[in-house]
């Protein structure tokens, strides 16, 4: 067996399985995500494009904001060194 014909034996079973993920993954979102989306985009008068874009890069970042302010306040002198850590990665 060539890594080619496993490539072949493997390749359609895997794009199918990557298929359904990504539409469990819109169905979810589409379900649970999008109709607070827009009940947050409604409550502060934004159109919804600017609602999708704003809203989603806030709830990204939002961890991270948390764990900078958090490890910022935890240890006053040495605090700000975890934070800068964990913004850089």
């Amino acid at each position: 067996w060539s890594p080619r014909h496993i490539l072949l034996l493997i390749g359609p079973p895997l794009l199918l399985f990557l298929a359904v993920l990504f539409r469990i993954l819109g169905s979810t979102a589409e379900e649970f995500f999008s109709p607070g989306l827009e009940m947050f985009s409604l409550k502060m008068g934004l159109p919804e494009r600017f609602a999708g874009v704003t809203l989603l890069a806030l709830g990204n970042g939002a961890p991270d904001v948390a764990s900078t302010v958090n490890a910022i306040l935890d240890d006053r002198k040495r605090g700000y060194l975890m934070a800068l850590s964990e913004l850089t990665g």
